[in-house]
């Protein structure tokens, strides 16, 4: 039996640090000593704490300050705002900790598929901590990138739906670390894959050591056994699949027998052959692929069959592998219920006319019996965890693309090809999906929804957030998606906003409240991916007077459909009943926008 070697400095520490406290409770007890049997008990603590797993050390972050001591609220850019029909999309300026914490109360549970592309941490000015870029020289450089990523990932798993699954794009530097944080946050058992990513075409002559050609997404889910969807069936897959008989689809051959006869044995029989008349068996220890009644219906496809005892228990047995006083007794043959002289035509016309039965014979119809497989009930491929190229892109693609949308510049250094993000969506998303990237960069998730929805008629929405740092938020996301929502004509629409701050240290609830309530529309906004202003159908009120506004301007032309009530306002009868008569369905905005949210 092996020692745990650890355990064992641990539980000798600890007996340590009982002694001592037994010393100190001895001695006569003041201050001091209090102080120092509580110093024991944080030390014992730490002691005790898990060994195994991801060790760091824990930094805290400007935005950590700011969020002790102001709440952070939505501001709309009004003047950004894309009317485009189909579905409301958000695109977030600000850190990306303050806008996940306000997703929290907005969308707790309710994101299906988050994909994010952080910094990598390289050492190359890729990651700023605090304002200032993590260079190769800070002995912290990781646990700065780790507890960043750590508090943002453990909001990200609470937005994640049941059936919810979350992509991380990373390269080598960080892939270990990163892969063990997700195991503390999501859980070693909702670990789904380590995608690699052929992120090259070419490789580089100048390369030293092994040259890089792939990079990682790591997939982690929010439940167990969570599934991808399948893909596409390509060309060259369909390819193998024909029609020679003129049956309701292409089909291919397959198998008609599956192994273990020993036990199956009810379904080890012979079949006679239409064309020649042969008893067929299947191979040694195999089995017919369906039960006896459902062979007899295809047979019958063919001529009139019946089930007839052959006594064959020694043929049987043979191919079960067992003794003949154990095989199966009274199973029955498949046989023609006419002479062989009679059926034969019938058989033979079937086979020159078609469409033949599920279950064939090759060489002409004189040989072997196979099983047809419909290319409509296999379904789409499976993925796996390695992506190349030429199906998903590259990060020349990727550069292209920008390239081509930003009128031959190039404003973002590492985008990643919408081919690529197309299929994570393909494989993690429905049809009407909320999708999540709170390291959006330069926006490719966004144009990837877009283009998916375009092409399937899918009706997914997406969320962005980043920081506008040398304006990239304004100049690079924002721009993109405004570009391809006029040069792809995507019906889609997108409001922008900004994360503020309402300060709240020493301050009483009441205090404040006034100004949270102004940033109301905002969050209902996002919540329920609508746009209130000039909306005909929609609309919100956060006061009583704005209420009782709203009811006296109520006419013959109003087609309001939906209210969003503030959670304080209470309705009185006339009210009720006039918005009621009206068929105005009424939506409580909640009151957890601006409060803290319980665990």
């Amino acid at each position: 039996m092996s020692t745990n070697l650890s355990k064992q400095k641990r539980d000798e520490l600890i007996a340590k640090i009982g002694k001592i406290r037994d010393f100190i409770s001895s001695a006569p007890q003041d201050e001091n000593t209090g102080n120092l049997l509580t110093y024991l008990s944080d030390l014992e603590k730490d002691v005790c704490v898990k060994k195994y797993g991801l060790v760091f050390e824990e930094h805290r972050e400007e935005i950590d300050e700011i969020l002790d001591t102001h709440t952070p609220v939505l501001k709309e850019e009004k003047d950004c705002f894309i009317c485009h029909g189909g579905q409301m999309n958000f695109l977030i300026e600000g850190d990306n900790l303050a806008a996940l914490k306000l997703l929290e109360k907005t969308h707790k549970s309710r994101i299906d598929l988050i994909y994010i592309d952080p910094p990598y941490n390289t050492g190359n000015k890729d990651f700023i901590y605090d304002d200032i870029f993590v260079d190769k020289t800070d002995l912290f450089s990781h646990s700065k990138w780790l507890s960043f990523m750590s508090e943002r990932l453990q909001t990200a798993k609470k937005l994640l739906s049941k059936d919810g699954a979350i992509f991380i794009s990373i390269d080598d530097k960080e892939e270990a670390g990163l892969r063990l944080l997700c195991d503390g946050i999501f859980g070693e058992n909702c670990f789904v894959a380590n995608i690699s990513w052929q992120r090259t075409y070419s490789i580089r002559n100048d390369s030293k050591g092994i040259p890089l050609e792939v990079e990682h997404i790591l997939v982690y889910s929010r439940e167990e056994y969570w599934q991808p969807n399948k893909l596409p069936r390509t060309a060259k897959m369909n390819a193998s699949y024909k029609n020679p008989d003129g049956d309701r689809c292409a089909w291919m051959s397959g198998s008609p027998i599956a192994s273990d006869a020993k036990t199956h044995q009810g379904m080890v029989y012979a079949i006679q052959h239409p064309l020649t008349g042969k008893l067929l068996y299947p191979n040694h220890t195999a089995h017919w692929r369906y039960s006896q009644e459902q062979m007899l219906k295809y047979m019958n496809g063919w001529c009139k069959y019946k089930l007839e005892d052959l006594h064959d228990d020694e043929k049987r047995a043979e191919i079960c592998g067992v003794p003949v006083s154990e095989v199966r007794k009274n199973v029955k043959a498949i046989v023609l219920e006419q002479p062989f002289e009679q059926s034969y035509p019938i058989a033979k016309a079937v086979f020159d006319n078609g469409p033949w039965p599920r279950f064939y014979f090759t060489s002409k119809g004189k040989g072997g019996i196979r099983r047809k497989v419909y290319a409509d009930s296999v379904g789409g491929r499976i993925t796996t965890n390695y992506w190349m190229y030429d199906e998903v892109g590259h990060t020349d693609e990727a550069k292209k693309e920008l390239k081509s949308i930003f009128d031959g510049t190039i404003p973002f250094d590492t985008p990643k090809p919408i081919r690529l993000l197309e299929r994570i969506l393909q494989i993690a998303s429905k049809d009407d999906s909320v999708i999540l990237d709170f390291f959006a960069g330069s926006g490719s998730m966004g144009h990837a929804v877009m283009k998916l929805n375009a092409e399937d008629g899918g009706n997914r929405r997406f969320i962005l957030c980043t920081n506008n740092e040398n304006n990239i938020c304004r100049d690079v996301t924002y721009e993109r998606l405004k570009r391809v929502m006029n040069q792809d004509h995507y019906a889609a629409s997108l409001k922008y906003c900004k994360i503020d701050y309402v300060p709240v240290s020493d301050r009483l609830y009441y205090e404040y409240a006034s100004e949270l309530l102004k940033h109301v529309r905002e969050l209902a906004e996002l919540e329920n991916g609508i746009h209130f202003m000039g909306n005909p159908e929609i609309a919100i009120v956060l006061t009583e007077e704005e209420l009782e506004l709203f009811i006296m301007e109520l006419d013959e032309t109003s087609k309001y459909r939906k209210l969003y009530l503030g959670h304080d306002i209470l309705m009185d009868a006339r009210q009720t009943e006039i918005l009621k008569d009206r068929k105005i369905t009424i939506n409580t905005i909640p009151d957890y926008y601006y409060k803290e949210l319980e665990g």
